[in-house]
């Protein structure tokens, strides 16, 4: 971990977090299991949805328990002396929620004229582009991958339908 700061009461205070979501995420599974099939239901059925976010939620934990026990072993002492946050924080923190709730109107907006491979595409690079990164070839291709991949997820494995925007017209 080149020039971070972490501390052992850190990577203690994100292992038990992880533990505590991991604990959560099998509560959850436990309790979506339990939903009942309807012959109604299409593929996924009543139960899809939360048990991919169980099993989402259990994924992300076991990374934070994992990068919080690498970063036990190489705890960096601190070179710097802690910062404190301007007097402004809270009302930056509001107008950045403000900002990523006008990104998420905004791809409600255009999705279905643009569909939704192009508009979740906007939508990442929007994201990354608002937090300060930069629009460039990487950002680019991370926004064109994640919208492959949530397209593959929800449109094909999951079968749930999308808005295919203008584009079957014009082909």
């Amino acid at each position: 971990m080149k020039g971070a700061v972490v501390t052992t009461e850190d990577s203690r205070r994100e292992i038990i977090l992880g533990c505590a979501t991991l604990v959560i995420a099998a509560g959850y599974y436990l309790l979506a299991i339990r939903i009942p099939q309807s012959d109604i239901s299409d593929v996924i059925g009543a139960q899809g949805l939360p048990k991919t976010y169980a099993a989402l939620l259990a994924a992300l934990s076991v990374l934070l328990i994992a990068r919080a026990m690498r970063a036990h072993r190489h705890v960096v002492a601190p070179e710097l002396p802690p910062i404190t946050a301007p007097p402004q924080t809270q009302q930056r923190v509001g107008w950045r929620t403000f900002g990523m709730v006008l990104i998420g109107v905004l791809y409600v907006a255009v999705v279905p004229w643009l569909g939704y491979l192009l508009s979740i595409a906007g939508l990442i690079a929007a994201t990354i582009y608002f937090q300060g990164g930069a629009l460039n070839r990487r950002s680019g291709g991370v926004a064109i991958g994640g919208a492959l991949v949530l397209w593959l997820l929800f449109v094909r494995l999951l079968h749930i339908a999308h808005p295919p925007g203008i584009w079957p017209s014009l082909l």
